[in-house]
């Protein structure tokens, strides 16, 4: 088994990289449980001397404020939950496993019609993201459906 950096590895760097981030994100929700950490958000919104940045910042601290404690628990659980599927695909492919590789591909290629649907929709103030995003995924899907078909095995 070779030890370079190729495709599945970046895929894999890349996967855990996400998971990552997703988890300093749940644990950022999970932390907005207390009540005492929206009032400090909106001390340092004050504290904001942009009016055009306070203003959001304010909306957006508003917004969490009207979440309840069951929505927040939800969002915790689901992007928790997301986080383990993307540190095992990333672990799987990694270690170069067979499951992994069809476990990324199709999670992969279900995100597709989403992000499709969400460059097209007029509300979409993120075009260059999703279309970045849409990219990434995109080449991350033909890349391993090319590999798969390529080292077809006859277990």
């Amino acid at each position: 088994m070779p030890r370079r950096l190729d495709g599945l590895r970046l895929i894999g760097l890349f996967k855990i990289g996400k998971a990552l981030l997703l988890l300093l994100t749940t644990y950022g929700v999970y932390r907005l449980l207390k009540p005492e950490r929206l009032d400090r958000l909106h001390d340092w919104a004050y504290s904001l001397t942009d009016s055009l940045e306070r203003r959001l910042f304010e909306r957006f601290v508003d917004w969490l404020g009207s979440l309840s404690h069951a929505h927040i628990g939800g969002i915790v659980f689901v992007t928790a939950a997301y986080t383990v599927v993307l540190f095992t695909e990333g672990l799987g492919l990694w270690f170069r496993q067979r499951w992994a590789e069809w476990l990324t591909a199709i999670a992969s290629t279900t995100l597709l019609p989403f992000e499709i649907y969400k460059l097209f929709d007029p509300s979409s103030n993120h075009r260059i993201a999703v279309l970045v995003t849409l990219a990434i995924n995109l080449a991350i899907v033909v890349y391993l459906f090319t590999y798969l078909r390529r080292t077809r095995r006859t277990d």
